[in-house]
């Protein structure tokens, strides 16, 4: 009897042991268990995932949001200095149009009837390959320049205008040359593309002027300009009124090509003082100044005033949005820089 107690006490120790075992086994998952993915449907980063990260697919064109640009081609770099300055009047993108096959010196020599330019410009069929993709989705606008090759524009233009749509878009041809005027040039371009808005180009040399520049933009009705002087102090923009006077004008001369950035040094308890790196046109008097002006001092320096002092300076503006206080809280704690840009 006691054997047969024995034998069931045991074979019951032996079940309770099995089932432990089974659910520890249960409760410690597999790798696999861990992390179940299906091969078809792979997980998703932020970056990955376009519901949950809405700048992945932001194209070219969103991140520059100009609808206007100038396309050049410029062998020598006379069209490309016309460009970028019809490019910084307009606000506009900028693109070269690079050939495959660049033009040496040698290939531009007018004396020689057997040079390359020359041998292209006599075969109206001849068509340069372009070496870099230029895209126009999201233009409405694009100024078109290249130089005059023996009187007419470079073949490489007829490539470029032939193998894209000008559809919704106005085109406004410009042209470089030492003598030539733009002659056909444009009517002949205007007839490759078949497509696209053209209106009369116009030649102009090296040296021209901005000011000549936005006249003309402004006659063909390309992209106004409400451009100005602007000011900001450390990372606030403020408001500035600025004199009528040569030493502005002078400074926004100096600005239009790009910002000029100034460290400015806390001077007296009431003004930040910094050096310009170069004389303006000064006619100082002596004056009162108050929290907000701006004066040039000593015609190479520029004075942003947080309180009051009298002395002989040349005005350049007042900062108007804001107080005294206000001013005294951009420019009173330290040392700041000032970035004064054309925009």
């Amino acid at each position: 009897m006691k054997k047969l107690v024995l034998l069931v006490l045991i074979l019951m120790f032996a079940a309770i042991c099995a089932g432990c075992g089974n659910t520890q086994a249960q409760a410690t998952p597999t790798p696999a268990a861990e992390t179940v993915i299906n091969d078809e449907t792979p997980l998703l980063t932020q970056e990955q995932d376009p519901v949950n990260a809405p700048d992945a697919e932001k194209s070219e064109l969103e991140e520059n949001s100009s609808t206007v640009l100038v396309v050049y081609f410029s062998a020598t770099g006379t069209t490309r200095g016309v460009a970028e300055k019809i490019a910084a009047l307009t606000d506009a993108d900028l693109v070269e149009i690079i050939p495959a096959q660049p033009y040496t010196a040698e290939d531009l020599n007018y004396n020689d009837r057997t040079t390359r330019a020359t041998v292209e410009q006599n075969t109206p069929d001849v068509r340069p390959e372009i070496a870099n993709d230029i895209s126009l989705d999201g233009y409405t606008m694009v100024y078109l320049g290249y130089p005059i090759w023996w009187g007419q524009a470079p073949r490489i233009m007829s490539t470029f205008v032939e193998s894209h749509d000008f559809t919704g878009i106005t085109v406004i041809p410009f042209c470089t040359s030492g003598s030539s005027d733009i002659g056909q040039s444009d009517d002949t371009l205007a007839e490759q593309a078949g497509s696209g808005n053209w209106l009369q180009g116009r030649r102009f040399d090296a040296n021209v002027s901005d000011d000549t520049l936005l006249s003309w933009i402004n006659e063909t009705g390309g992209a106004t300009m409400d451009k100005t002087l602007t000011l900001v102090i450390g990372d606030t923009e403020v408001s500035v009124v600025w004199e009528e006077n040569a030493s502005v004008e002078a400074l926004a001369e100096m600005v239009k090509t790009e910002p000029l950035t100034v460290q400015l040094s806390m001077y007296g308890g009431f003004e930040q003082v910094g050096p310009l790196g170069t004389s303006l046109p000064r006619d100082d008097v002596q004056t009162m100044t108050q929290a907000g002006d701006i004066v040039l001092y000593s015609g190479n320096q520029i004075v942003v005033f947080y309180g009051s002092n009298s002395w002989a300076y040349t005005r350049l503006g007042r900062i108007t949005d804001k107080t005294a206080d206000e001013m005294k809280a951009l420019l009173g704690n330290g040392d700041v820089t000032i970035t004064l840009a054309w925009k």
